[in-house]
């Protein structure tokens, strides 16, 4: 359905497109981004999505950006990048689902999401400081203490 809209109205400019990846933005600056079969406007989502596709084309990255903060969900950002679908849809090393564990993943670093969009100038920086900051061996480090992990 919003697929639809986006061709019948000329209220946005598209980005960028490619065979997996297409962002649009609107009049008012409000980012979409479809990335397979996902749809947010959540740009901490949209870059942790984007980060676990190989051979993504480098240009999307340079895109600048204002955060509208209000749009921001930390929770959304950390599923994908703990694992995603692939260990939360088949808890292959989650003990635990998705639901029971968001709460705790989101007081410990959700801040830190934050922050890093606050820094961010462009999808880059964000991207950089996500896999400085976020990236599999300390939110697996975390779980583990938690005794989220098998």
């Amino acid at each position: 359905m919003r697929k639809k809209r986006f061709t019948k109205t000329n209220n946005f400019r598209v980005i960028t497109e490619s065979n997996f990846v297409r962002i649009v933005e609107e009049v008012n600056g409000q980012l979409f981004f479809e990335i397979g079969n996902e749809v947010t406007t959540d740009i901490a989502e949209a870059v942790a999505i984007m980060i676990r596709i190989p051979n993504l084309d480098n240009s999307i990255w340079k895109k600048e950006l204002s955060v509208d903060f209000s749009t921001i969900e930390p929770r959304k950002a950390l599923y994908w990048l703990s694992g995603g679908d692939n260990e939360w849809v088949t808890l292959q090393n989650y003990n635990m689902s998705w639901t029971q564990c968001e709460l705790e993943f989101q007081e410990e670093f959700g801040f830190m999401i934050m922050s890093i969009l606050k820094k961010s100038k462009k999808l880059e920086d964000i991207k950089v400081g996500f896999i400085r900051h976020l990236n599999l061996p300390v939110l697996y480090e975390f779980a583990l203490s938690q005794g989220y992990i098998k």
